[in-house]
């Protein structure tokens, strides 16, 4: 199925997040349910999936994010190039949580995340902290990594 935060439109990553979950009501019925996510981008494809689980008559619903919450525009591939884009640019964990129908929300924190890896130094963290390796230009309303000498001469 794939990612669906990259669809280029918002139905067609709810008809995927759809199509790609199909939960069985006898194993969530009056449960506690944790959710291990990788990532959460814009919350659409989540709520989905939990507003489906409060449905099929979940309990509760926990998430657990394994990476920090993402705040910024990533300029260097990832498709999510504005800050609009993102649930946790401007909006506080426990308000995402609600968003999404969560009784609770943890992500993992950056210096959580940098102590799981073994070079501390070596990894892009400007989706995270908005510390860009390479600050992004805005050239005739589009970003971009070029020096703006280079685009406009």
């Amino acid at each position: 199925m794939g990612r669906t935060f990259i669809q280029p439109s918002q139905d067609m990553r709810n008809f995927s997040v759809r199509v790609k979950l199909n939960p069985v009501r006898s194993m969530i019925e009056g449960k506690r349910i944790l959710i291990v996510e990788d990532s959460i981008v814009r919350g659409t494809t989540i709520r989905t999936r939990v507003k489906k689980l409060r449905e099929l008559g979940a309990r509760e619903i926990h998430m657990r994010v394994s990476c920090p919450a993402i705040r910024f525009p990533c300029f260097y591939g990832i498709d999510f190039s504005s800050k609009g884009e993102l649930i946790a640019a401007n909006t506080p964990v426990p308000d995402i949580a609600r968003f999404i129908g969560l009784d609770s929300l943890h992500y993992l924190s950056i210096p959580g995340l940098l102590d799981s890896v073994t070079e501390k130094n070596a990894h892009c963290l400007a989706c995270f902290d908005g510390n860009y390796p390479i600050e992004p230009c805005n050239h005739q309303g589009k970003m971009c990594l070029e020096n703006e000498s280079k685009v406009t001469g």
